[in-house]
C-alpha cells in the first residue's frame, strides 16, 4: 500500500466506427512543434507529450515533466496529467467536464479542486511477442486503462495531487504484469514550492510519481502497458527559468501487485540521482547532464545471475524547432553486476528535419543508437548495458527488443495529411554490438544465446498512424513486421509481427 514510503475483427470495426468522431502521432521518434517560437526548443524534460508526437499549435514550448517545470497550454489534457494548467476560472455556462477540472474554494483562482481521469482501451495482437525465444509467445489481449484525479491547489506554492487508477487485461494467453493491477494509489504527492529570488524557486516532491528524465529514453514512463513506470521516495526541483534546472531524486520502484490497494515501494531496488538541464547554453543547442544510480539485488542477464549496482554518467545535447530537431547523448555505466566489474556504455542520436510549408508538412528523420554488449563473457567483466527504466518503443510500439547489445539505424517519413492526423514509416535496421553477447529480447533480461555468423539481427518495418479527435480523445494504430536475418534465423528466432490499435480520452 501507499504508505509503504521510502473476435479480431468485431474489434477492428468498432474501432473503426468510433475514428470517425482522432489519435496522437509517432512513438518512435521526436518531431518539431508546429509553430515557430522563440522558446521551441523547449526546456529540462523537454516534453511532456509522448515522444513523436507535435505539442499542441499554441504550445512552441512544451510543458517540463519536473516539479514546478512549466505547464502545458491552459485548458489541454497533456500525457503526464499533472503538468496540466487549469488556472483560470471556467465560465458559468461551460461544459461540466471543463468546469471539474476548476472547482473554485474561494475568491482567489489560484485556489481550487480540479477533477479529471482518463479511460483508455488498447487492443494489441502479437504474433510471436518473443520472436521464438520462447514457445507460446503469441497474445491477443485487450487492455483497459481507467484514472481518476484530484489536483487541489491551495495557492502557487502549495499543491497535493491524487491519481487512482485500475488497470486490467482481457482475452491474453499470457498476462503481462503490468496490465493488471485493480484499484490502487496510482500517483498520490505534494509540492512544496519556496520561491528564491525574483525568478528561482525550489519544489520539494515527496509521495509516488511518475518520473521520466531527460528525453524519456533511458529513464521513460512505459506507455505502451496500463502501468507507467511509477516511483515512491522524494524529489526536489530548482528551477531557474530559460538558464538551468535542477533535479535530485531517491527513490524505490513501485512493485505492481494484482490486488487491490497492495502496491508499495519494491525493497529490492532504488533509483537515485541528480540531473542538470541548461537551455539554449551551447551554440542555442540545449545541454544535460546527468547522474543516477539504479540498484537491483536481483538482475539476470546472459552474464548471469546476481546483484546489479548500476551507476549511469552521462550527457546530452538537443535543439527543437519547427524545422530542425536534434538529439544526442552518451552514458556510461560504472558499478558491480554478480560481482563483476561493469564497464558498459550507450550512444543515442536522433534528428529530423520538417518543411512546414509543403503540403502534409514532411519530416525526414534519422535515428541511430548503439548500445554495448559483453565481449568475454568469462573475463569477469560485465559489458552488456542495462538501461534504468527503458522505452522500448524506441525501436517500434511492439518492443520485441531491450537495448542491451543492439544497434539500429531508423530512416523515417513522417506526413500530416491532416492537422490533427500524422502517420510515420519507415524501416529499422538492428545489429548486435558484440557477436559474444546474445539478442535482449523484452524488459526482463531474457536472450538468445550467442550464435555464429554476422552481426546483423533483422530489419523491422514500422507503420504509426495517429488522429488527435479533439482535445481530449485520441487513437493510435501500430504495425510492425519484424524480418530476422539469416543467421539469427538459424539460432532459433521467428518473424514477428505487432498490430496495436488504442483509443483514449482524457478529461
Amino acid at each position: 500500500m501507499f504508505c509503504n514510503l521510502p473476435g479480431r475483427a468485431g474489434l477492428l470495426a468498432a474501432t473503426a466506427a468510433l475514428s470517425l468522431v482522432h489519435v496522437t502521432p509517432a512513438s518512435a521518434q521526436s518531431v518539431a512543434p508546429d509553430n515557430d517560437t522563440k522558446d521551441a526548443a523547449g526546456g529540462p524534460q523537454s516534453s511532456a507529450a509522448p515522444p513523436g508526437i507535435r505539442p499542441a499549435k499554441s504550445q512552441g514550448a512544451p510543458a517540463e515533466a519536473v516539479p514546478g517545470g512549466r505547464k502545458g497550454p491552459p485548458g489541454v489534457p497533456q500525457a503526464i496529467r499533472w503538468t496540466e494548467d487549469w488556472s483560470k476560472r471556467p465560465a458559468a455556462d461551460a461544459p461540466i467536464m471543463d468546469r471539474i477540472r476548476h472547482i473554485p474554494l474561494g475568491d482567489n483562482d489560484d485556489v481550487y479542486l480540479s477533477l479529471g481521469g482518463e479511460a483508455r482501451v488498447y487492443y494489441t495482437d502479437w504474433h510471436h511477442s518473443a520472436l521464438g525465444l520462447r514457445a507460446n509467445d503469441s497474445n491477443n489481449p485487450v487492455q483497459s486503462r481507467l484514472r481518476l484525479i484530484g489536483d487541489l491547489h491551495l495557492g502557487p506554492n502549495l499543491r497535493a495531487y491524487l491519481e487512482l487508477g485500475d488497470n486490467r487485461e482481457y482475452g491474453e494467453s499470457f498476462a503481462t504484469g503490468p496490465n493488471r493491477d485493480k484499484l490502487d494509489v496510482y500517483q498520490a504527492f505534494v509540492d512544496v514550492t519556496v520561491p528564491l529570488g525574483d525568478a528561482g524557486k525550489i519544489t520539494l516532491r515527496p509521495g509516488r510519481f511518475e518520473m521520466p528524465l531527460g528525453n524519456g529514453k533511458l529513464a521513460g514512463v512505459r506507455e505502451g502497458l496500463n502501468m507507467r513506470f511509477t516511483y515512491q521516495g522524494v524529489r526536489a526541483t530548482y528551477i531557474l527559468p530559460g538558464k538551468i534546472s535542477v533535479d535530485a531524486f531517491a527513490t524505490r520502484p513501485v512493485e505492481i501487485k494484482p490486488g487491490t490497494l497492495d502496491d508499495g515501494a519494491d525493497s529490492s531496488k532504488a533509483f537515485h540521482g541528480i540531473y542538470v538541464s541548461a537551455p539554449n547554453r551551447v551554440a542555442g543547442f540545449g545541454t544535460d547532464v546527468y547522474w543516477y544510480e539504479m540498484t537491483r539485488d536481483n538482475a539476470t542477464l546472459r552474464e548471469g545471475v546476481g546483484a546489479d549496482h548500476r551507476t549511469n554518467w552521462g550527457a546530452r545535447l538537443w535543439k527543437r524547432n519547427a524545422r530542425f530537431d536534434f538529439d544526442l547523448e552518451g552514458t556510461l555505466q560504472r558499478g558491480t553486476f554478480a560481482d563483476q566489474d561493469i564497464r558498459a556504455w550507450g550512444v543515442l542520436f536522433e534528428a529530423g528535419y520538417t518543411w512546414p510549408g509543403l503540403p502534409m508538412k514532411p519530416r525526414l528523420g534519422l535515428r541511430a543508437n548503439a548500445f554495448s554488449g559483453d565481449h568475454d563473457l568469462s573475463d569477469g567483466k560485465a559489458g552488456t548495458f542495462v538501461a534504468a527504466a527503458p522505452r522500448l518503443p524506441l525501436f517500434s510500439e511492439a518492443a520485441f527488443f531491450n537495448f542491451s547489445n543492439l544497434m539500429d539505424l531508423y530512416p523515417s517519413l513522417t506526413l500530416k495529411p491532416l492537422d490533427n492526423v500524422t502517420v510515420m514509416a519507415g524501416p529499422d535496421f538492428l545489429w548486435r554490438q558484440s557477436k559474444a553477447d546474445g539478442v535482449y529480447i523484452g524488459p526482463a533480461g531474457s536472450s538468445f544465446a550467442p550464435y555464429d555468423g554476422t552481426r546483423y539481427v533483422g530489419t523491422a518495418l514500422n507503420l504509426e498512424m495517429s488522429w488527435q479527435a479533439t482535445r481530449r480523445l485520441s487513437f493510435r494504430l501500430y504495425e510492425t513486421y519484424f524480418a530476422p536475418g539469416s543467421a539469427f534465423e538459424e539460432a532459433g528466432a521467428r518473424k514477428g509481427n505487432y498490430f496495436g490499435v488504442m483509443s483514449n480520452y482524457r478529461f
